[in-house]
């Protein structure tokens, strides 16, 4: 019965898979082309350009990855099932062998950050992904493409190396669970990054009619998990960032399958998560009680965002100002908008600030509102002579991925 679910479901979505990007704007992209093209590009968006061309060209050099090439068995004996370890979880000291591990809010376990596990090979597969996919886009240079496709087939459909589309076992606990429901947080990355990215690379030369299929069975299987499992389903309840980004993962991957109920249904789970998570005057309690408080706070509202910008795109609503009794998600940016200065004090505890991360939100805001509401903040932010991976994703995704909103 699953299996004939599974392929209506994708004979569906194939007649129905989406012509636009979830989160990626077409129209800036294009812009961004041109003025490549032109040698008319702002000098952040030139910045942005090297940055996304150097990682593109040091992802040609590498190996395709794959969910294989761990070093640990997950507890199902297969290594194309994806398995992770949680970050803030240590051996306890207290026991001879160190289990079970106990929690450090805020503290990253280095065991948890290696090539033993799957956490940052996805991360970092599916950046590069992006990114090579985007450097095709913008210089037409078809090694990034081909390098692109390669890595898909490697990692989506080649029979002994494909994932399997499930995260029973993310973000695990030794000692306490082989798998959480926080770990379906791991798969955002095939929302934000993957299927938009597919959706700009099935218009490249050495795309097959067989790769539409295979991702379209592949992203089918991984929906049904992420609308059945009870891992998901738990997370699909959590009233912190995690619940925002459960509701962000299934829309994004929702609409590169053509499924609009479902999009509509994580649109408006996601209004109820805003009345429960934001109060009137845009703090979020759950965010702010973290030992990185600044990081949650904002980490919170990008998944809002960007599922407030699908909103817009598909029609189903105006969930920047949703207000139900609580705050609002633009009442959240403007609490955090000021701190995108780092001279400002943030007065909640905290590990660490990366004040330029908001800029890309309150520009996202501004374009899909059509106001300049937060153009002092964005115009004023300090680009240069950042080292910070974070720093250069946010002048990345301000000026390379959605230029600043411009008055007419």
């Amino acid at each position: 019965m699953r299996n004939l679910w599974i392929a209506l479901l994708w004979l569906y979505s194939a007649l129905s898979v989406a012509n636009d990007p979830a989160f990626l704007s077409l129209n800036d992209l294009q812009k961004v082309k041109q003025q490549l093209a032109h040698h008319q590009a702002a000098p952040p968006t030139l910045d942005a350009w090297h940055q996304l061309k150097q990682q593109a060209d040091n992802a040609l050099q590498h190996p395709n990855p794959s969910v294989t090439d761990k070093g640990m068995m997950p507890p199902s004996g297969s290594k194309q099932d994806y398995l992770s370890l949680s970050a803030y979880w240590w051996p306890d000291a207290s026991s001879a062998d160190g289990l079970p591990w106990q929690r450090r809010d805020g503290e990253v376990n280095p065991a948890s950050k290696n090539d033993q596990s799957d956490g940052v090979r996805l991360a970092r597969f599916t950046a590069d992904f992006q990114a090579l996919t985007l450097a095709w886009y913008l210089s037409g240079n078809q090694r990034y493409a081909d390098k692109a496709l390669a890595m898909m087939r490697h990692w989506f459909i080649n029979s002994t190396s494909r994932m399997h589309p499930n995260l029973n076992f993310a973000q695990g606990i030794p000692g306490r669970s082989a798998g959480r429901h926080d770990g379906v947080l791991d798969g955002r990355y095939f929302a934000t990054r993957v299927v938009d990215a597919l959706t700009l690379l099935r218009n490249a030369p050495g795309w097959q009619p067989a790769d539409q299929q295979a991702m379209q069975q592949w992203f089918s299987e991984y929906l049904h998990w992420l609308r059945h499992n009870p891992l998901a389903l738990q997370e699909a309840a959590a009233v912190n960032n995690h619940g925002s980004w459960y509701c962000t993962q299934v829309a994004g991957i929702a609409w590169y399958l053509g499924d609009r109920e479902t999009v509509t249904a994580m649109v408006e789970l996601a209004r109820n998560k805003i009345a429960l998570q934001i109060r009137a005057d845009g703090s979020q309690p759950a965010e702010l009680a973290r030992t990185r408080s600044f990081h949650y706070s904002y980490f919170n509202l990008q998944a809002l965002s960007a599922l407030a910008q699908l909103a817009g795109k598909a029609g189903l609503g105006d969930l920047w100002h949703s207000q139900q009794p609580g705050g609002s998600l633009l009442a959240a940016l403007d609490m955090m908008a000021p701190y995108s200065d780092a001279t400002k004090l943030w007065p909640w505890k905290n590990r660490d600030r990366v004040s330029q991360r908001i800029i890309p939100l309150l520009s996202m805001a501004d374009n899909s509102l059509q106001q300049p509401r937060y153009q002092q903040w964005i115009m004023q932010t300090q680009w240069k002579d950042q080292k910070s991976g974070a720093v250069r994703q946010a002048q990345r995704d301000t000026w390379l991925l959605s230029l600043p909103y411009q008055q007419p």
